[in-house]
């Protein structure tokens, strides 16, 4: 009776061990590659949106900014820039798919969400190697309110700071 419960107890901890090392393997694979390079290519602007040509620079700007904040990122390149030799490389590209200006005197005077500025952008991530893609999402940033009904601009940053979260959490 010892001999088949010390046996029993044998296989069943092999088993476990098994199951947890295959469980870590499949865990890490899942994960994917740790992407400490970031190429941050400029975004689109959809047909039809009436977004400013100097709100598209700040998005990139301020993505490059946030992504740069990010612990573990090594650099951040702008499209075009030469990339790491032997080292996985993310990137992001971008389309603006909606915009509406808002009012900074409306947000100040009325609040409640009136007068809100919106920007809305379709995201993906792509190993810039393999050209797989990792991530496809919309993102907004809006201005709702803000010292004196806060700045327009500051939807470019909202984007900018979702976008880096996301990579954030999914790949460093």
């Amino acid at each position: 009776m010892k001999v088949a419960l010390f046996s029993i107890a044998v296989i069943a901890s092999a088993f476990a061990l098994t199951v947890s090392a295959a469980a870590q393997t499949t865990s890490s694979s899942t994960s994917g590659k740790k992407y400490q390079y970031v190429e941050v290519n400029r975004f689109e602007v959809q047909q039809g949106v009436d977004l400013p040509p100097d709100y598209l620079l700040t998005i990139d700007e301020d993505l490059n900014k946030e992504l740069g904040k990010i612990k573990g990122m090594k650099q951040v390149l702008r499209e075009g820039e030469p990339l790491p030799q032997g080292e996985p490389v993310l990137r992001v590209t971008g389309t603006i798919t909606k915009y509406k200006k808002g009012n900074q005197a409306t947000r100040y005077l009325v609040g409640f969400g009136a007068g809100a500025t919106v920007i809305r952008a379709h995201v993906k991530c792509y190993d810039a190697a393999t050209k797989e893609l990792l991530l496809e999402r919309d993102v907004d940033g809006k201005v709702i309110m803000g010292l004196m009904g806060g700045k327009s601009e500051g939807a470019n940053n909202g984007i900018a700071k979702e976008i880096a979260k996301d990579i954030k959490k999914k790949f460093l």
